[in-house]
């Protein structure tokens, strides 16, 4: 939840960059974008929802996301966003996180612990906040512990082991055999991640969306 005094005003928030000229300054994983842009598992229905949405008076008309393009979760869930964006007329403004402490900080996870990406930040026109999805869907936090613990069961690490304190001569082994696991689990992760922000987005406007 935002603070009462958001650096997020509409100056600050026209700043932020598109979607296409956040691909433009990318140095990684620019493939990766373009891939799930053209495979967003968007359904007619998902989309009638937001722009349903983006219909109501004060409903949702800007987008606000906090990325960056090295995370394996920006680049499997941003490019869907971008999706939404354009095929209801919402605005979408990219801000990298590193250049922009202020705005990540209001939106810490893990009590206030994590600077977790990407943040979804949904506003009305006149930048009135309605919610924020943060990091990836539920079912994925809990198939990807599932999906860690089994990869350093098989390699032999502690259980508490992060990609953070993992040795310095495994962090690789260690990163490609769970993404090598986590892969095929990817479009359901980002079909729920559709679905609990349409939840999110008909809790807050009070829409009622007869697919949840």
């Amino acid at each position: 939840m935002p603070t009462a005094t958001s650096v997020i005003t509409p100056v600050r928030f026209e700043q932020g960059l598109t979607f296409a000229n956040f691909l433009a300054q990318a140095a990684v994983n620019v493939d990766k974008f373009q891939q799930n842009y053209q495979s967003a598992p968007l359904t007619p229905e998902d989309v009638a929802f937001f722009k349903r949405a983006a219909s109501m008076p004060k409903g949702l008309a800007k987008i606000l996301a906090i990325a960056e393009a090295w995370c394996g979760d920006v680049y499997r869930e941003l490019p869907t966003l971008a999706r939404i964006a354009e095929a209801t007329g919402m605005e979408l403004r990219v801000f990298l996180r590193d250049e922009n402490p202020d705005i990540m900080d209001e939106f810490l996870s893990n009590e206030g612990k994590s600077r977790a990406i990407p943040v979804f930040v949904f506003y009305t026109a006149d930048m009135q906040y309605i919610t924020h999805f943060t990091e990836r869907a539920e079912i994925a936090h809990r198939e990807l512990a599932e999906i860690m613990d089994q990869v350093k069961a098989k390699m032999g690490l502690p259980k508490e082991t992060t990609f953070a304190t993992a040795p310095e001569d495994r962090k690789q082994e260690l990163l490609r055999e769970v993404i090598a696991k986590l892969q095929p689990r990817s479009d359901d992760w980002r079909k729920e991640a559709i679905r609990e922000m349409r939840l999110l987005l008909s809790t807050a406007l009070r829409l009622p969306d007869r697919a949840l």
